[in-house]
């Protein structure tokens, strides 16, 4: 019990470093360009990062290698990315306004979401309304979303790199996460009537 609190401990000490210090780098090139970079990845990490420590304990958790590899690299492999000498803004700051767009999604899934929020793919509480209704991961959606808007305003072979291992990782999660959630009955019904996981009409 006292190793468990410590390992928790630990990773909740590990975690807010690598936030503070993402956070960190895209304060000080937002002061050097005069304007926000990585606003909205920013506040979507430190929000990942709190509900880590504030989440509800699963009733079921994978005791799979993949499941806990994938989840920690799709949740916050963007932590180690940073923002590049001249962030390109886009027309009428486009990459900021897509960063931004994904922290409010992730925000608005998390009103349904709440504390069943989760790293490691775990059978918590069964979610069917709300933006849940339209994809079955609407909070990996709007990772997604800002992660690529950071990508894009900070384009570097280190954070194309990292969008991309984000996103395998993410896709792997979706996979581990809806392996162990297929033990309960109502979310093999729900799954029936919700078909994408991830984007509309795609995937």
């Amino acid at each position: 019990m006292r190793n468990g609190r410590w390992r928790s401990s630990l990773t909740a000490v590990a975690l807010a470093t690598l936030f503070l210090a993402f956070a960190y780098a895209n304060y000080l090139r937002w002061q050097k360009t005069g304007h926000p970079v990585g606003l909205g990845a920013v506040f979507l990490e430190g929000m990942t990062a709190l509900l880590f420590v504030v989440r509800r304990p699963p009733e079921e958790t994978s005791s799979r290698s993949v499941a806990w590899l994938s989840a920690p690299v799709g949740a916050f492999a963007m932590l180690l990315a940073r923002p590049v000498a001249h962030p390109d803004s886009g027309p009428l700051w486009l990459f900021e306004a897509l960063q931004l767009a994904g922290f409010a999604l992730a925000i608005a899934g998390l009103g349904f979401l709440g504390r069943s929020f989760g790293v490691v793919a775990a059978l918590r509480r069964i979610k069917t309304s709300g933006l849940y209704g339209i994809v079955r991961h609407p909070i990996y959606s709007a990772y997604l979303l800002a992660y690529a808007g950071y990508a894009c305003e900070n384009p570097s072979a280190r954070n194309l790199m990292l969008l991309a291992v984000g996103s395998v990782a993410q896709i792997i999660r979706i996979a581990e996460e809806e392996r162990v959630l297929a033990h309960d009955p109502e979310y093999r019904s729900y799954r029936v009537h919700v078909r994408y996981r991830l984007i509309p009409f795609v995937y």
